[in-house]
């Protein structure tokens, strides 16, 4: 018994391990498009904190039901920007993370109830305009695509895109024109 009990642990210990496995294929969109390596450096990301509906302020709560009224599957996370964030560190951000129109979204808003910008996931490079598929080919050779979020926000749309090579690892924020907005 006691080896039964002992051989069951070992188990869920080597598939505990094994399903945290940061690469995570499953869900990510790995493809093989060729994609000049972007110096490594340490991100400091900022906090995030689970917050029921009811802690969202009714501010954030309104202006989100009135652009997304068909909005479910909510979860809301207050935020804490960090050092290398797009945001300012002098706000309090909210985001949520919702299912509408058949697919999965994430939006934020600032501590005034203002949007900030919304992004989904984007399935495979298939999906991307050719002028960023284009950029990603001649500019990242070798390199394969992770993940991609298309970003909307009050002025532009975009895509971030995350790539690696080896132990290589480049984010870049291309917009809809192939042109390179930002190298994380």
């Amino acid at each position: 018994m006691i080896n039964k009990i002992y051989l069951s642990a070992i188990a869920a210990t080597v598939l505990l391990f094994t399903s945290c496995d940061n690469s995570k294929k499953e869900d990510k969109n790995e493809s093989t498009v060729p994609v000049t390596v972007v110096a490594k450096e340490a991100v400091k990301e900022g906090k995030s904190i689970t917050v029921t509906t009811e802690q969202v302020p009714d501010t954030i709560r309104t202006s989100f039901m009135k652009k997304y009224p068909k909005a479910t599957k909510t979860v809301w996370m207050q935020y804490e920007p960090g050092d290398n964030d797009d945001l300012k560190m002098d706000d309090q951000y909210y985001y949520v993370t919702y299912y509408s129109d058949g697919a999965d979204y994430t939006s934020w808003y600032n501590n005034h109830g203002e949007w900030v910008k919304t992004s989904t996931k984007v399935p495979g490079n298939a999906k991307l305009p050719d002028a960023v598929n284009k950029t990603i080919n001649d500019q990242y050779p070798g390199y394969a695509i992770v993940e991609i979020d298309k970003e909307n926000d009050k002025d532009m749309e975009m895509y971030e895109i995350e790539l690696k090579k080896g132990e290589e690892k480049a984010k870049l924020k291309i917009l809809p024109n192939g042109t390179i907005f930002k190298r994380k």
